[in-house]
């Protein structure tokens, strides 16, 4: 093959490749605007025939949003056995929509609850990775033993295959789980004191930001030199931090303006204190953009 077949051959590879993700970016974007049409007041004729050619052609996404607006009765008459139909449908394709499912059972919509079916879709749904929603929602029925044989370790086990922040459904049913006796083993402290440490730095990295905002436009110019640095201490029975400050910037007005700004701050969710320990110390500082 000569050199500039190759090249040629090379060429049209290349583009075809381009148009193919030209393609399916157009599908993804296509597949948002139905998403977006969904909670318009009012949905107009236009947007729901769009998500439902874009449906019948096989868009997933607008699939699941078609049913969305049959169990809502949004801009169409609600009809639930039309919604289950779509969801199911969807499921095939992609089992994380069993949650869809699981949610209509377990939530008694158009139909008495029936936990039984409840716990099925969402085994199906919560088999996946990165369906927490599912596993959240089968483990809150094995928790309280309904449609199935209570499960509180086993819940256990999906609360924390869900966990990633202090809050929220997988933290509060660790919590429930805890209050009942259940004993966590040295894993699952230290998977549940990281998922409050990754909060407690995710929200505090944010209120330092918006703090910076608000400070740096209203000091003088050319207050601030040195950061300032400061210890926020979590004491067990209160989501109020202590405030200490551990080096000031040069300027006091300024030390006490952070300090203040800061002191709105308020942990999220209750560690694990390892045994002697009587308090979680997080050291942080914060350097002011003063012209």
């Amino acid at each position: 093959m000569n050199k500039a077949i190759v090249l040629l051959l090379a060429s049209t590879l290349l583009t075809g490749c381009q148009s193919t993700a030209e393609r399916e970016t157009e599908n993804k974007l296509a597949s948002l605007r139905c998403w977006h049409f969904r909670d318009q007041q009012p949905i107009t004729r236009e947007q729901i025939s769009y998500i439902r050619e874009r449906s019948d052609n096989g868009d997933l996404l607008c699939k699941t949003m078609l049913g969305d607006l049959y169990e809502r009765g949004h801009g169409v008459p609600q009809d639930v056995s039309k919604a289950k139909l779509l969801y199911q449908a969807v499921a095939e394709v992609n089992p994380s929509a069993y949650y869809q499912l699981g949610r209509l059972e377990d939530e008694g919509i158009g139909a008495p609850p029936d936990y039984v079916k409840a716990r099925e879709f969402y085994q199906r749904a919560a088999a996946l990775p990165d369906n927490s929603a599912s596993k959240n929602h089968l483990a809150r029925l094995m928790e309280d033993g309904k449609g199935g044989p209570e499960d509180p370790e086993g819940a256990l086990r999906l609360y924390f295959s869900a966990l990633t922040v202090s809050w929220g459904d997988a933290w509060e049913g660790i919590g429930r789980l805890r209050a009942r006796g259940l004993v966590l083993t040295a894993e699952q402290e230290k998977r549940y004191n990281q998922a409050w440490v990754a909060s407690t730095t995710a929200r505090l990295r944010s209120k330092l930001r918006s703090v910076q905002r608000g400070l740096s436009k209203n000091l003088e110019p050319g207050a601030a030199k040195r950061p300032v640095k400061f210890q926020l201490e979590y004491i067990p029975g209160s989501n109020v931090p202590t405030i200490s400050l551990l080096e000031g910037s040069g300027d006091d007005a300024i030390d006490q303006a952070v300090l203040q700004a800061m002191s709105s701050y308020r942990f999220s969710g209750e560690p694990i204190l390892p045994e002697g320990q009587k308090s979680w110390k997080v050291n942080s500082s914060l350097h002011l953009n003063v012209p």
